[in-house]
């Protein structure tokens, strides 16, 4: 795959993200590249900058932690691909560290990177759709420390559940909330979703992997108690009475090629 033009995007007032997407700008315009960069992100003499969801580039890259390369790809709304330069702590998604970027631009330019497809959940409140997640679904009680009683039923099976909540995770998610709640990790392309009760009151209600394909549904809320619905840890509405969670649109990750992370 030939590069001509690379978006940069990254964490607002993330002073290590802005010092290494500057460096990477500087480099790109030595190997004459085109650049487009993120409104808001960086403010470079001479440079346009616009919205993420406007960029027509080939791959974009996304300055941050694991949470910023979420939101590039939520924004970007296209399959262009995404690769993670972490400029944050943990970054597990990530595919290059900040200190990497000069090979990082090379291994680009050289076309030595492999594109992966992810999956995301489509989630639907009450019938109308609330987005997609590329990480988890959280389904939890409005106010900490309420006990969540629901009737989780995925496909043709039913059962009733109460405890501190489920997450329902993509295989990118496996290995964030999901995993420290007791699930499974799982390959990043493998066509499945993890489900995952939270503190459950009953004990054999344990995590589940379940086909992509299922439809899974959350529904008959303990009265008086009041659920939200949290979108990749980043968005928050609130359920009145039913969650529908299905296979949504995939994503795409631009990945190294000795990258051999599960995530």
């Amino acid at each position: 795959m030939k590069v001509e033009c690379i978006g940069i995007a990254g964490r607002k007032r993330n002073a290590l993200a802005a010092k290494t997407a500057i460096e990477a700008v500087a480099i790109l315009k030595e190997k004459n590249i085109a650049v487009q960069i993120e409104r808001g992100f960086l403010k470079i003499g001479g440079e346009r900058c616009i919205p993420v969801k406007k960029f027509s580039c080939d791959i974009v890259l996304s300055f941050g932690g694991d949470g910023t390369l979420l939101q590039a790809c939520r924004d970007i709304g296209k399959k262009i691909p995404v690769m993670g330069i972490n400029c944050g702590n943990i970054g597990f998604l990530q595919s290059y560290k900040a200190q990497e970027i000069a090979g990082a631009i090379g291994d680009i330019s050289a076309g030595k990177f492999e594109i992966e497809k992810r999956t995301r959940i489509l989630a639907r409140i009450d019938s109308k759709s609330a987005g997609e997640a590329l990480n988890e679904v959280l389904v939890v009680p409005a106010k900490a420390g309420r006990l969540l009683r629901y009737k989780l039923k995925i496909g043709g099976e039913g059962r009733t559940e109460a405890g501190d909540g489920l997450i329902v995770a993509t295989p990118t998610g496996s290995s964030a909330h999901a995993l420290s709640a007791g699930g499974p990790v799982v390959k990043g392309n493998a066509a499945v979703f993890v489900v995952v009760s939270v503190n459950p009151v009953d004990w054999k209600h344990r995590p589940l992997v379940i086909n992509d394909h299922e439809k899974v549904a959350i529904s008959d809320f303990e009265k008086g108690i009041r659920a939200e619905l949290i979108i990749d840890g980043q968005k928050r509405f609130g359920i009145r009475k039913k969650v529908v969670l299905l296979k949504g649109s995939e994503v795409l990750f631009a990945r190294r090629k000795e990258f051999h992370k599960t995530g």
